[in-house]
């Protein structure tokens, strides 16, 4: 059994099946995949969102997906892992248990192959395009089979992209990053994003584990007030919280990684974590 799932992720990852660079450029009509068959990945609804809950042994779980609306108002979504769906945590193989709940992760589905035969719930084939109330629209899509599931920093190397961090402002050991998900190679640059950090954010350099309040001490971050970081490009886990000056709808950055060592070194340890799995089965 183990040996066939692995043989079916290695077959999506030589074929081409898995290729973000394309992923979601493909405005078509829902896509609802062929028993036998693997559906095209360029057909992929995609959409991203906070974990709330996981049944990892049936590879289902819910997502509160982000949309046009108030994202704390959205409720929970159910999805189910396509039985050849791939689950990535800090750019590694994992498996739901994993992920600590909170995270926010990159979705991409599809519709129920056979809506008789499905985990979870069967929505109108043009549910993700109708309003719901504060939530607005975009936050229940009918594409619940998930082909693909993976954090921020997983998506990010997958599609070649960094989050350039513009400035920070922080109080008391906490406070806000102006930043953008923009590709490596540049061109265009992407809308700026405004994410909370704390004391409890979690700062990777090489092999070092640091927190906000190293940063201070070196000099790196001010103290307090604002500092320019001049387009710093990092990697960033991030997660959802309320935020403390009651803006519902910002994400929270959990972790940041400062280089590619510290990022190999988490991508490594998850790799363990997940080979320690599959051989205890």
């Amino acid at each position: 059994m183990i040996t066939h799932r692995a043989a079916w992720l290695f077959a999506l990852l030589g074929l081409g099946v898995i290729d973000l660079v394309s992923a979601g450029t493909e405005k078509d009509e829902p896509f609802r995949p062929e028993p036998g068959k693997f559906p095209p990945f360029k057909k992929a609804h995609s959409y991203r969102g906070e974990l709330v809950f996981v049944d990892h042994a049936n590879r289902r779980g819910s997502i509160r997906i982000q949309g046009e609306g108030m994202y704390f108002r959205n409720k929970p979504h159910p999805f189910a892992m396509l039985p050849y769906g791939i689950i990535r945590y800090h750019n590694a193989p994992a498996q739901l248990r994993d992920i600590p709940i909170g995270t926010v992760l990159h979705a991409r589905g599809f519709l129920p192959p056979d809506p008789k035969l499905s985990a979870v719930p069967v929505l109108p084939i043009n549910n993700r395009n109708k309003h719901h109330g504060y939530s607005g629209k975009g936050v229940a899509p009918a594409e619940n089979h998930l082909i693909l599931l993976e954090d921020e920093p997983s998506h990010c190397l997958r599609e070649g992209k960094v989050w350039k961090l513009k400035e920070v402002n922080i109080k008391d050991g906490a406070g806000k990053i102006v930043a953008r998900r923009e590709s490596k190679t540049g061109g265009t640059k992407a809308e700026e994003e405004t994410l909370t950090f704390d004391a409890a954010t979690r700062i990777w350099r090489g092999r070092e584990k640091l927190l906000v309040a190293d940063l201070v001490h070196e000099g790196i971050w001010p103290e307090s007030g604002k500092k320019s970081l001049e387009d710093q490009a990092v990697l960033l886990g991030i997660t959802w919280r309320p935020s403390p000056d009651g803006v519902f709808t910002r994400f929270h950055v959990s972790d940041v990684w400062l280089d590619d060592l510290a990022m190999q070194r988490a991508a490594r340890n998850q790799t363990e974590t997940h080979k320690t799995f599959i051989r205890s089965r």
